[in-house]
């Protein structure tokens, strides 16, 4: 997963699309930070009055074990901070699809295992946030 975003389900992403009558690669620009114009700056602002989370990409510590729990069906690892957040990898593709509250928020292809580790790192903070915990 790249560095600092703002995480979205797609339907969100695509009514936003449709209100500032802009295209995809510009709400994509917004929200993973790589321009810094006004109009990039009011999206980010309005993706997160839509409940977008802001995904750090920090590494994760020596040792960070995640809280998940895992589980294996239909060819996929599934990882799930509560009922919240599920991170579902396909086994062959090693596709994998985040869902937050049951939405769809990202896709990832190619993750290695190091991305994998800091990936779960960052969606841990973004779960004690929802739930407002402090354990890391």
């Amino acid at each position: 997963m790249k560095a600092k975003q703002i995480l979205l389900p797609t339907a969100v992403r695509m009514e936003m699309v449709r209100t500032f009558k802009i295209t995809r690669s510009t709400l994509d620009r917004a929200l993973k930070y790589t321009g810094n114009s006004a109009r990039d700056n009011m999206l980010r602002k309005a993706a997160l009055q839509r409940g977008g989370l802001i995904y750090l990409g920090v590494p994760a510590p020596n040792g960070y074990l995640p809280e998940v729990a895992t589980s294996f069906e239909d060819g996929y690892m599934r990882q799930r901070f509560g009922e919240r957040i599920e991170v579902a990898l396909h086994l062959e593709s090693n596709k994998a699809v985040l869902k937050i509250d049951g939405r769809e928020a990202a896709k990832f292809d190619g993750l290695t295992v190091g991305a994998w580790g800091n990936m779960l790192y960052s969606l841990q903070q973004i779960y004690n946030k929802l739930t407002n915990t402090t354990t890391i």
